[in-house]
């Protein structure tokens, strides 16, 4: 007996984005979300060319659904070049959308996880299910970086909002070359320590922040004193009732990376400053297989999330879609932001049915991706034998039976 469709109250937005992937949104939409969950999708084209048409409204208006709504997905899209810019005839060269985003949101926090299938061959086989959260501002992002035109001192003055001046570094001696001045706010840290716990209870995993204070005992020092402020006032018996824990030292980000490709920080959220973040998810992505077998998500402190593909446009792809409507990208992590959005919402909504059914679609998934490395039915990507690999079309159909034969036994 078919079931009804599952109806997942309010609205979930749609950031649709450059390449072959507004089609791929479509797909996966209509061809296997639709005939499962009854969504009410709020469709944002935020390609560069309605960005650009629309002097950025395009973007804005998404945005503005975001803050409305909480939920969202949004696909891959491009952050032009001088070149790309010319060459596409564009009015301007536009800012990415990730970063317009994150400040408009006031994203706190990017998780990056490894989407864990049974028989693929990783680089690090000893690996699994890790989760790296990248502090989504501060840093070095946007810090001033200035040349040191001599031999000399570096004077750093704080000038309060109420007149008052206070010296902070005196007599740094110098030399011709560079300097960097990095900054965090406590507010910043505050949004992203309650990110970081909110995303820890959700996952059911433990969580550390990574750091180096034995170096920035002052800098570093900052964010695990917010962060077990933070978790004594809000989150210490939830943790304890879900039998997970957070540790009240900073972990050592130099032994801590090192463990990670030994399998010793396995099922664990490892919080990371932004510039450190940035890095090490891409470090696990290429230790665990690919961006592709990863999937993102940006969260709030307010309970906002967006979740989106890590990987780009494969703009190399694009010809067998434009000459044969064949989608050759590997469409997983953006079936798994499509999921992802839809346990949010679900959860915001206190739909417990809603955020089992999105788990489960996730599990479809990579079961679909495991039953193909034993037929040699698998993406490009993925496949042994290239001339057997099927379209991302197929690989949607794939999922759709899959998940189709896993709740109907529920």
């Amino acid at each position: 007996m078919k079931m009804a469709n599952y109806k997942i109250n309010g609205s979930i937005v749609d950031m649709t984005g450059d390449g072959v992937w507004p089609h791929m949104s479509a797909e996966i939409r209509d061809q296997l979300i639709a005939p499962f969950f009854d969504v009410d999708w709020k469709v944002h084209d935020i390609s560069l060319e309605a960005r650009d048409k629309t002097n950025d409204a395009a973007l804005n208006d998404a945005i503005a659904d975001l803050k409305t709504h909480k939920a969202a997905v949004k696909g891959p899209t491009i952050t032009p070049t001088m070149d790309e810019t010319k060459k596409m005839g564009l009015s301007k060269k536009w800012d990415s959308p990730n970063g317009i985003i994150r400040r408009a949101i006031n994203g706190a926090a990017i998780l990056r996880n490894t989407i864990e299938i049974e028989g693929i061959g990783k680089f690090a086989p000893l690996m699994k299910d890790v989760t790296i959260v990248r502090q989504a501002v501060g840093g070095i992002y946007g810090a001033p970086n200035v040349p040191v035109p001599g031999s000399g001192k570096i004077k750093v003055i704080f000038e309060g909002d109420d007149g008052s001046t206070q010296i902070l570094v005196d007599d740094r001696k110098v030399d011709t070359g560079v300097a960097l001045l990095t900054t965090e706010t406590d507010s910043s840290i505050r949004d992203y320590a309650h990110a970081v716990f909110a995303q820890a209870l959700a996952m059911n995993k433990s969580a550390i922040f990574a750091g180096k204070d034995t170096i920035n005992p002052v800098y570093d020092g900052r964010f695990i004193d917010i962060f077990n402020e933070i978790f004594q006032e809000f989150y210490a018996e939830k943790f304890k009732a879900a039998g997970i824990t957070f540790s009240d030292k900073v972990q050592l980000i130099d032994a801590v990376v090192s463990k990670i490709p030994q399998g010793k920080m396995n099922n664990m959220i490892i919080a990371l400053k932004n510039y450190d973040g940035d890095v090490v998810s891409d470090q696990v992505a290429g230790e665990h297989k690919s961006l592709g077998l990863m999937d993102s998500t940006l969260v709030s402190a307010d309970g906002t999330l967006l979740a989106d593909p890590p990987h780009g446009t494969a703009p190399d792809l694009e010809s067998a879609w434009h000459e044969k409507k064949i989608l050759l990208a590997n469409p997983t992590a953006h079936i798994f932001a499509y999921a992802e959005a839809i346990r949010h919402k679900a959860e915001l909504n206190g739909q417990e049915e809603g955020v089992n059914l999105a788990k489960k679609l996730k599990l479809a998934v990579t079961t679909t991706i495991e039953s193909g490395l034993k037929s040699g039915t698998l993406t490009g990507d993925l496949a042994s034998d290239k001339s057997k690999s099927i379209s991302g079309q197929q690989f949607i159909a794939n999922v759709r039976d899959t998940f189709g034969k896993m709740i109907e036994k529920v």
